[in-house]
């Protein structure tokens, strides 16, 4: 029964991390991408893609912490795997292309995909040591 709750939690905050994805998607971005973004390098298409994701990384991570703290376990980090995949998997990130998509498009996209399942997983790993560390002391 309690992996069944344990999942539920997790599926649960991925739920309702993306409705607050929508809450801190910051309107003015554009402002930080065109004073990073300057000529086609591999650093500014991660940047492009660290830029374009803060609302939903911001989502994630929160996600990542709320499950950690939530679920009942020896290792409760572990449901946020299942955030995490969500995040890859079931991510309402879209692109559309009016012409073929190059290389540098495609790593900013990737890193757009990835980078707040990346941080999930590191906040929840976090989370999960602090409270470690304070129980013990």
């Amino acid at each position: 029964m309690s992996v069944i709750r344990n999942a539920l939690i997790s599926l649960g905050a991925f739920w309702l991390s993306l409705w607050a994805a929508w809450i801190f998607q910051l309107p003015s971005y554009d402002k930080l991408i065109n004073a990073v973004v300057r000529d086609e390098t591999v650093l500014t298409a991660v940047a492009m893609g660290v830029l374009s994701s803060t609302g939903r990384t911001l989502a994630a991570i929160l996600a990542g912490i709320l499950v950690t703290l939530i679920v009942s376990g020896r290792k409760p980090e572990l449901w946020a795997l299942i955030v995490a995949v969500l995040y890859v998997v079931d991510a309402p990130v879209r692109h559309h292309w009016g012409y073929p998509a190059t290389a540098w498009d495609r790593l900013w996209q990737s890193v757009d995909l990835v980078f707040p399942a990346v941080s999930c997983l590191i906040a929840a790993l976090l989370t999960a040591y602090f409270r470690r560390k304070r129980s013990r002391s």
